[in-house]
This record gives structure tokens, sequence and C-alpha cells, in this order.
């Protein structure tokens, strides 16, 4: 059986670094595979047991987790009876949580307890187990993330080259971004691990793979697929697509 998911948008004050919010609850157990996705996401374990794999090693996770950026599938297995609550931050929002280079938790997931005061972990999540309503959890949750928010400045060059890599679906070569940037290789790339986390590179290639997901329905070729969206051969785009997505595409259209 599906799981429920019920998706929210953030209040106004913390639109700019928080995408959405899921609140996931299953009345029976559910295997799902994730692809990577663009950006930070904390997870928050308000019922059951979560277990995630990626290739052979296998991880129960934390009560509140935040996870980085991903270069390949994760396979999650939800408890019957699990419900769990996920901030998707904006691919440059979760920077603005933690006074730290996200580069460090790139590939990685981590305990909140390890990031944030345990006192006032503790006391967002006694609320939320407190809920009697699902907007109630993300009022809460809500709260908590107002009270955590730090200054931190943003160079808007970043910010232009995630719009130019979306633009382009994730097409366009990194050496054009940072030559419109009037910026170096170096330069570009430690701004933006500072912020994103992943390299320039990684984090454009997880937008062309997404792109290739919503669009590999409209073609016949696979070749000419693998051609448009920049990968030297087929072979090249059959390995790179199994790695995302867990499955050939032949078997992902099937």
């Amino acid at each position: 059986m599906v799981p429920t998911v019920f998706e929210y948008k953030p209040r106004l004050q913390l639109s700019p670094y928080i995408e959405s919010y899921l609140l996931i609850q299953c009345e029976e157990s559910f295997i799902k595979s994730i692809i990577p996705h663009h950006s930070f996401v904390l997870t928050i374990k308000l019922k059951g047991n979560h277990h995630y794999r990626i290739h052979s090693d296998s991880k129960s996770l934390p009560i509140i987790s935040l996870s980085g950026l991903r270069k390949t599938v994760k396979h999650n297995t939800l408890s019957k009876g699990a419900e769990i609550l996920i901030v998707k931050f904006q691919p440059w929002g979760a920077f603005s949580f933690f006074n730290m280079s996200m580069k460090e938790l790139n590939e990685v997931g981590i305990s909140g307890y390890d990031l944030w005061n345990q006192s006032d972990l503790n006391e967002m999540y006694s609320q939320l187990l407190e809920s009697k309503d699902n907007h109630s959890k993300i009022d809460h949750v809500e709260k908590f993330l107002l009270k955590m928010i730090q200054k931190q400045i943003i160079d808007k060059r970043i910010l232009e080259a995630i719009s130019q890599m979306h633009l382009s679906q994730g097409k366009i070569k990194i050496n054009d971004i940072a030559s419109v940037l009037n910026l170096s290789i170096d330069t570009f790339e430690k701004k933006f691990r500072e912020v994103i986390g992943s390299t320039p590179k990684q984090f454009s290639s997880i937008i062309r793979m997404n792109s290739v997901i919503q669009e590999i329905r409209k073609y016949n070729s696979l070749t000419r697929l693998a051609y448009d969206f920049g990968y030297f051969d087929q072979s090249h785009f059959i390995r790179e697509f199994k790695s995302f997505t867990g499955k050939t595409p032949t078997e992902f259209l099937t």
C-alpha cells in the first residue's frame, strides 16, 4: 500500500530557505527508491522505523537527521505505522542554518544532535509528538527553524549559477558559467561548495539526470536522448542512469 503524503509550503519568512515540507504516513511497510535531489533534506522520525540502503550499506535513520546531496539512488524502508516529517531545503537554504561550510556534509547523513543544541531539538521534538494535527506539526517545525536561522551571506553569483544550470537542464558547461560570472574555476568551485555542499559539476549532473527522467518517455531512441543531454555515448549514459535510479533506462520504462 502506498503511504499517504501531505505536502506543505513554508511560511513567507522561510520561503527563501525552504522548498517544502512532506509529512509521510504509512499504514503498511513500504519500500521506495529515492533518486538524488538537488538540496539538503532534514528528516524527523515521528513513529515507527526508517531504514535506508545505499549500495550494500544499510543503516537505521536517527530520530532527526540531515542528509546531503548524493550521486546515487537511496533505497528507503518505512515500517508499518511509520510517520516521518521531511524538510526539503532550497539548494542554498541549509547554509543559512549552520555555522559551517556545507561541503563538510556532502554525501553524508548526520544526526541533528550533532548540529543543533540538544535542548532546542528535544523541545521541538516533544511538541511534534504532542501535536494533534498535521498543521500543528508544521507550525512547531517552522518555529524551530526560525530560531535557528543564522545571518549567512550568500554570494549572488552562486544563485545565478544555479539558475543557469536549471535553465539549461544541467547541460551548460561549468567553465562557461565561471566565465560568465567572471570567476576562476577554483574560486567558483570553492564558493559553490561552501554554500551548496557539492561541486558545481555534481550539482549540475543531478539537474541533468532529473531532466532526463522527465523527458525520457518523449524519446524513441536512447542514443538520441543521450546525445541531446550531452553524454559521451549511450553506454556512458546507461551507466550514469543506473547509478542514479538503480535501473537501466529500459527497466525504468517498463
